[in-house]
């Protein structure tokens, strides 16, 4: 090889490791290119051994860090909940799911809204995560359970314990045996959940389907054909999994949404019976919302999956339960319910609205100063999958 031929081999390698490395920062697209664009120039400018010393520097550097965010528990601290920690997208069954097998008992500090805001709502409290061999929420795998509980966070139980799980509570109350097949997401993961399990299982299990008002009624996305793209994801996954990529990119975010943040712009709060409790504002702008227009992939996403589901349940923002309290004056739309009851009927599924029975607990819970939801975060509580568990057990009864 001449001698030019092996300072353009070392000049190539050098910037190949460096632009990997800058990957596992996180860092915005605009930085991350632009330190790419830098690098370059500055490797045609310098000696060949400096370029080797620049991208060994980097690499120990990085390493160090890591080691660094590993030792310090820096790395795990940055979650609040394990609902993050515990995600993937699962190549095996082609949606996301949690980490198979895993298991997970923390404090968690606060929920989700306390995260938007500098105002001090935060609710400390224990929680355990058992997750089953199959990747969902379930102390133990699949067992022929007769209904399949699908559905989003409030589901899958974010910001709970696994006993308050509602497939525990309907269990454990009712003795009515429900797999837990939840996992945040919109209609199209609930129909991929759904599909994935049916096709692996090859049973008549049937779906107890949940809808949640604040972010469900959205357009279905479709997906994504393996090829060429699936291998960068997955190639980038590499770098992505790594804790120097998820501390980095969780720090420069909360720096980017720190004026937001402080002035608590998201969250809106006020005091019920004494307790101060906080209301992501997206929501109560979509529980306002006067009408609800057609969304044609949400009902053709919906009738596709009509025949494997039992019962569709809705699920109000945690504004529409506590309104009254708020502004007894305010008249709330049902624009979501509606809609939601009209796609239902178009395709001969059973529908129940859970408001009705949530207000209700709310009201008596609020008596003992309780609640039905956490008041940092948008999910309900204990209380709330209890309320909601009633509702289900007494439809599933009605139906035998």
């Amino acid at each position: 090889m001449s001698p030019n031929s092996r300072r353009r081999w070392i000049y190539a390698v050098s910037y190949v490791v460096v632009f990997h490395v800058l990957l596992a920062y996180g860092l915005p697209a605009a930085v991350f290119w632009g330190l790419a664009l830098l690098a370059g120039v500055a490797f045609y400018r310098i000696q060949p051994a400096d370029a080797v010393a620049v991208a060994g520097s980097l690499v120990l550097v990085t390493l160090a860090y890591s080691l660094a965010l590993k030792v310090t528990g820096i790395a795990d601290a940055i979650y609040y909940r394990p609902d993050e920690k515990l995600s993937i997208c699962s190549d095996v069954h082609g949606h996301n799911a949690y980490i198979p097998g895993a298991s997970v008992d923390m404090l968690m500090p606060h929920g989700d809204l306390q995260s938007m805001t500098t105002v001090k709502i935060g609710v400390p409290h224990q929680v355990t995560y058992r997750i089953d061999s199959y990747g969902f929420r379930n102390d133990a795998d699949y067992r022929g359970e007769k209904y399949l509980l699908v559905g989003d966070s409030f589901i899958a139980g974010s910001s709970n314990t696994q006993s308050d799980l509602l497939s525990a509570r309907l269990a454990r109350d009712y003795g009515i045996a429900a797999y837990n097949l939840a996992h945040p997401g919109d209609i199209s993961d609930y129909a991929s959940y759904l599909s994935a399990f049916k096709a692996s299982h090859h049973d008549d299990a049937k779906a107890l389907l949940f809808i949640f008002e604040g972010n469900d009624f959205v357009p279905a996305h479709k997906k994504k054909k393996a090829g060429l793209s699936s291998f960068f994801k997955n190639y980038f996954k590499i770098f992505s999994d790594t804790d120097v990529y998820r501390v980095t990119k969780s720090l420069y975010k909360r720096a980017l949404r720190s004026d937001k943040i402080a002035d608590s712009k998201d969250v809106f709060f006020a005091e019920i019976k004494g307790i101060k409790i906080g209301f992501l504002q997206h929501y109560i702008d979509v529980t306002r919302n006067a009408g609800q227009s057609p969304i044609v992939s949400f009902e053709e996403t919906l009738k596709g999956m009509s025949p494997d589901v039992a019962h569709v349940f809705f699920i109000p923002t945690k504004y529409r339960v506590y309104h009254r309290f708020i502004d007894p004056q305010e008249s709330l739309p049902n624009a979501s319910w509606d809609y939601l009851r009209g796609v239902c009927q178009a395709n001969s599924l059973r529908c129940t609205d859970l408001t009705p029975q949530l207000v209700k607990a709310s009201v008596e819970l609020l008596e003992k100063g309780e609640l039905t939801f956490w008041p940092d975060d948008t999910h309900w509580n204990g209380n709330g999958v209890a309320a909601a568990a009633r509702v289900v057990a007494d439809v599933l009864r009605n139906e035998r």
